[in-house]
């Protein structure tokens, strides 16, 4: 295994995510708690439209049907500034940008709304003006869903102008 927990505990809500079961663990993963990861070309699936991997999220965590779950995911495409989101939600991460691919990573992280948001080196291989606009969406957005960030970063000038709190 990558690592071991030699004591202590991490609780969300209540619940010690270390001790609990694989059903709790799926449950609260993707719905209560989301990640933005750091290489989105990575990250998303080449052979599945962005569109359909935003609505298997959605369908799996709140059980829309799959046109309900692809109106909500042109609303989360819209939502996180994707120029012409109802026409590129069937396109491939291919066929985006890296700054239009992270804002999907973005949507498909926002689907259920999580009350923390993982962001695991987001602004990493893009230019500084697209670095900006994302770092304005991750504030804007934080304030608007009031869920906590947590930023993983080794850049000292995100930090600076993002975080509340510093952890080393």
């Amino acid at each position: 295994s990558p690592g071991r927990v030699s004591n202590g505990r991490v609780l969300f809500q209540g619940t010690d995510l270390l001790t609990a079961s694989l059903p709790e663990l799926r449950r609260i993963r993707g719905a209560d708690i989301s990640m933005i990861f750091q290489e989105p070309m990575s990250s998303l699936n080449p052979v599945f439209s962005i569109g359909d991997q935003i609505m298997e999220t959605l369908r799996y965590h709140q059980k829309l049907s799959r046109r309900q779950a692809r109106l909500r995911a042109i609303e989360l495409l819209q939502r996180v500034e994707l120029p012409g989101a109802a026409q590129r939600i069937d396109e491939y991460p291919h066929q985006l940008s890296g700054g239009m691919r992270q804002r999907v990573m973005i949507a498909m992280a926002l689907a259920c709304n999580p009350k923390i948001l993982i962001a695991d080196e987001p602004t990493t291989a893009l230019d500084v003006t697209i670095q900006a606009q994302i770092l304005d969406l991750l504030r804007q957005l934080q304030r608007e869903l009031e869920m906590a960030v947590i930023m993983i970063t080794h850049d000292l000038g995100i930090i600076a102008q993002f975080a509340d709190r510093v952890a080393v």
